[in-house]
């Protein structure tokens, strides 16, 4: 195998990534059909075809461009190029082996319900950290990744938290305030003993982001979606978690009580957990509105 490229500089991607460059393809040539689809697929076009060879390369000036997106990798159908990037945790699969039948794709989407009815039984440290691995794979502008997680896992400090809510929706209460309205029966509820801001769920998850403009918040959302979809498949329900959002984002006491780092800004958190009940049918759901030009 041969190692084709180099390390310099500073890449205009590294205020996203904040990762140490080294973009580099290894390449299997004893394999490889110089097909050239990695140079083809590559999102920076940084991948040349040399002229010599008939083998990709990167060419020196333009090996601060890779932001690791691993298109170039993905794609190689002969699976013979290897971007250098944390190696060790290539996953090669057979097409067999990754395919999902759309039909059942479907059905399993289609029945992802919002469970506000939890067990009190925790949810493993370790399966929490499967789940939110899957979406270590969302997509990002740039591959920046710049989600970062924060999980209370402590079911008291989720009871803490949905207790804060509510003191912050008591200010709210008779004012402007455009959820002023529906506030007085999620205070009377809680303030007998009923809580509906955070159903009383063992754990709730927060997805944060850099304020820096550059970063879309959109992202956070992107992966707690994965989070969403893919947790029935571990066993666990999930439900977002709006009220909290709105007053984490108003109210001070809150805001110290969860310490998102300074400088980020957490996305709408998730509930979650296990699910008291079973899901066992399919509700409807309005006709699909299209336009197509």
């Amino acid at each position: 195998m041969e190692v084709l490229g180099a390390t310099s500089g500073r890449t205009p991607y590294r205020r996203l990534t904040d990762k140490s460059y080294m973009s580099q393809i290894i390449i299997d040539k004893k394999n490889c059909t110089r097909c050239n689809i990695c140079a083809t697929v590559c999102v920076m076009n940084i991948i040349d075809k040399d002229a010599d060879s008939g083998y990709p390369t990167i060419p020196p000036e333009k090996v601060d461009y890779c932001f690791k997106c691993g298109h170039c990798e993905a794609f190689c159908p002969q699976k013979v190029l290897t971007l250098d990037f944390l190696p060790c945790e290539k996953i090669n699969y057979t097409s067999s082996e990754a395919r999902i039948d759309p039909q059942k794709l479907a059905l399993y989407i289609k029945q992802r319900r919002s469970v506000r009815h939890f067990k009190s039984k925790p949810v493993e440290k370790e399966l929490i950290a499967s789940i939110i691995d899957v979406a270590r794979y969302a997509a990002s502008g740039g591959n920046g990744q710049p989600v970062k997680w924060l999980v209370i896992h402590n079911p008291q400090e989720v009871k803490q938290i949905a207790g804060l809510t509510i003191d912050w929706m008591r200010i709210i209460q008779n004012t402007s305030h455009p959820l002023a309205g529906y506030v007085s029966v999620l205070i009377t509820a809680w303030d007998n003993g009923v809580d509906l801001i955070c159903h009383n769920a063992p754990h709730l998850l927060f997805a944060h982001t850099p304020t820096d403009p550059i970063d879309d918040p959109t992202e956070a959302i992107i992966a707690l979606t994965h989070v969403d979809i893919a947790s029935p498949a571990f066993g666990i329900g999930t439900c977002w978690a709006g009220f909290v959002k709105m007053a984490l984002d108003a109210y001070k006491p809150l805001k110290d009580l969860l310490l998102i780092p300074e400088g980020r800004n957490a996305a709408c958190p998730m509930l979650f957990g296990y699910s008291s009940y079973k899901v066992t049918s399919i509700p409807r759901r309005n006709p699909i509105d299209i336009t197509w030009r």
